[in-house]
């Protein structure tokens, strides 16, 4: 088969691979960061202190368990939500697969953060992390001129939206509403 034919029907397999990788590592920033949030929010000073305190003694390799360990104990309901669509209870094994896809990315950002300086001790996973570092700019590479092209074509319905809804707050009603709920998101989000 020529080669380019051949790299004609791998570009959309990569580009469904980089898309994929880069939704998980979009989930893995939001959802770690919101952990720790939610970690901050925890009253118990002392016990954060103590854990941080005993991950810093334990040596590398036993840190990586307690960084695996979690996977292992979600992992399970991944299958329970593969195993409910097999059964045809498709819309509940969809929430158990998501769900368990989502809290283990959240625990394993989690554990990462705390665990990080330990695990990155050990030289194959420095190198797996920079692996891994070099697959997300190579996924972000390959999806970029798709980001702007959906870009291009956003930016003037965007636009012509905002006129929309600008031509509405004049005349009061809707769209004095909707601009209402737009300021208190914005006060909100600043």
């Amino acid at each position: 088969m020529n080669r380019s034919l051949i790299q004609k029907f791998l570009r959309p397999l990569w580009f469904v691979l980089a898309a994929l990788f880069l939704i998980e590592a979009w989930l893995w920033d939001r959802l770690g960061h919101g952990l720790a949030q939610l970690a901050a929010l925890i009253p118990f000073e002392s016990f954060k202190h103590a854990l941080a305190q005993l991950v810093a003694r334990l040596p590398a390799p036993v840190v990586l368990l307690v960084f695996i360990i979690p996977l292992g104990m979600i992992e399970p309901f991944k299958f329970l939500g593969l195993w409910l669509i097999a059964r045809h209870h498709i819309l509940f094994g969809l929430l158990a697969f998501f769900a368990a896809k989502i809290a283990g990315l959240a625990v394993m950002a989690f554990l990462f953060e705390m665990t990080r300086t330990k695990l990155l001790s050990m030289r194959w996973f420095e190198r797996f992390f920079l692996f891994v570092l070099r697959l997300r700019a190579w996924s972000e590479a390959v999806l970029e001129p798709f980001r702007l092209r959906i870009r291009e074509i956003a930016d003037p319905i965007k636009a012509q939206l905002r006129d929309v809804f600008a031509g509405l707050g004049a005349h009061g009603g809707l769209g004095r509403r909707l601009a209402l709920l737009r300021s208190r998101a914005r006060r909100n989000v600043t």
